[in-house]
């Protein structure tokens, strides 16, 4: 957010180095989950004088608790969105393209979430700082059809191998661990940091469900959310099955109440195996960090070892690394794990 109105401020592009003027959008359209969304771009509006701005609220409550009349809710602004969008352009809505987009995120997000099941394995085949590099294509655009062949028809495959082959993100690893939500992103390194101790971090709630969707399967363990087996045949069709797949999103949650958040994290600890959980005290999300002391305690009253950090991860001045390089050193003690000899 800071980015994109300094941006706007000093009309500075950052492609290719800031040489270019930042572009001005012919419109703005936005969901509405996260406290800063809507208020983000109502300020990017008024800075560029005026931009045509349409808001959906999605915030209607945990999908466990979802109901017909709440679905219609966010249907009927969906509907709503498409006149303004056809008054604002100019041009006719194009219901063909939007089953097909539909059809195109279910494949991604349950394709993404199969590719992050497969980190059940041991030892794991991706680490989360690899998956941050490859979350993030669905993050920005599921409903391409490049995105979804990617991750069906070239990740999951690849993934999968790793596994059958025994191919390790971490080539030492003998401890597992996960975080919760978005890392300080101007310190990765501290990822690196964790293989001296041949530790990976297999991901976290949010790098599995911000894009991934999920369903407890008949075993009664998580895995992907079938992608739907239904015939979309008009708008309204696309657009309720549309509203009621990301309804289902695990990283909507917990918006609503720490303890959605914490038996999810129990779940995955448990059913991915790992030996710890670092929870990151994040000043830079606070929608996704509201709760995280509840959901601390709820992980270490289920035998859990956790680590609380704290950062922003929109202001790199709000982490301290060696500080964090310290905690990491403290809880590996705890549980018994020593730094590898890796030279």
């Amino acid at each position: 957010m800071r980015n994109y109105w300094g941006s706007i401020l000093i009309n500075k592009y950052a492609w290719p180095q800031f040489s270019e003027e930042f572009p001005k959008p012919d419109f703005i359209w936005q969901d509405h989950i996260c406290c800063s969304h809507a208020k983000w771009y109502q300020v990017a509006s008024d800075l560029e004088g005026g931009i045509p701005m349409f808001d959906i609220d999605v915030s209607v409550g945990p999908y466990e608790e979802l109901t017909d009349h709440k679905i219609n809710y966010v249907v009927g602004q969906m509907h709503d969105g498409i006149k303004w969008l056809e008054k604002i352009t100019g041009r006719d809505y194009d219901d063909e393209l939007l089953i097909k987009a539909v059809k195109n995120e279910f494949r991604s997000c349950h394709y993404w979430a199969a590719i992050c099941e497969l980190n059940k394995a041991i030892p794991a085949p991706l680490d989360e700082k690899s998956m941050y590099s490859l979350y993030v294509l669905g993050t920005l655009k599921k409903s391409a059809q490049w995105t979804a062949d990617f991750y069906e028809k070239e990740l999951y495959p690849e993934v999968k191998d790793r596994v059958e082959r025994g191919i390790a993100a971490v080539g030492n690893e003998k401890c597992r661990i996960m975080t919760d939500t978005q890392p300080p992103w101007a310190f990765l390194r501290i990822f690196r940091y964790l293989e001296q101790y041949g530790c990976v971090s297999v991901g976290s709630l949010y790098t599995f469900g911000l894009i991934g969707l999920w369903e407890i399967k008949e075993d009664g363990t998580w895995g992907p959310r079938s992608i739907p087996e239904i015939e979309l045949t008009n708008r309204d069709e696309a657009l309720r099955a549309l509203a009621e797949w990301n309804l289902s999103k695990p990283e909507w949650q917990h918006f609503y109440h720490p303890q959605l958040k914490s038996d999810m994290m129990i779940r995955i600890a448990k059913e991915w195996k790992l030996d710890g959980v670092f929870l990151h005290f994040n000043r830079g999300c606070e929608g996704l960090s509201l709760g995280i002391a509840e959901n601390r305690l709820a992980i270490q009253k289920a035998g859990i070892p956790t680590m609380p950090f704290e950062g922003n991860m929109g202001d790199e001045r709000e982490f301290d690394l060696e500080r964090t390089m310290k905690r990491v050193d403290a809880f590996m003690e705890s549980i018994g794990i020593e730094k590898q000899n890796l030279k």
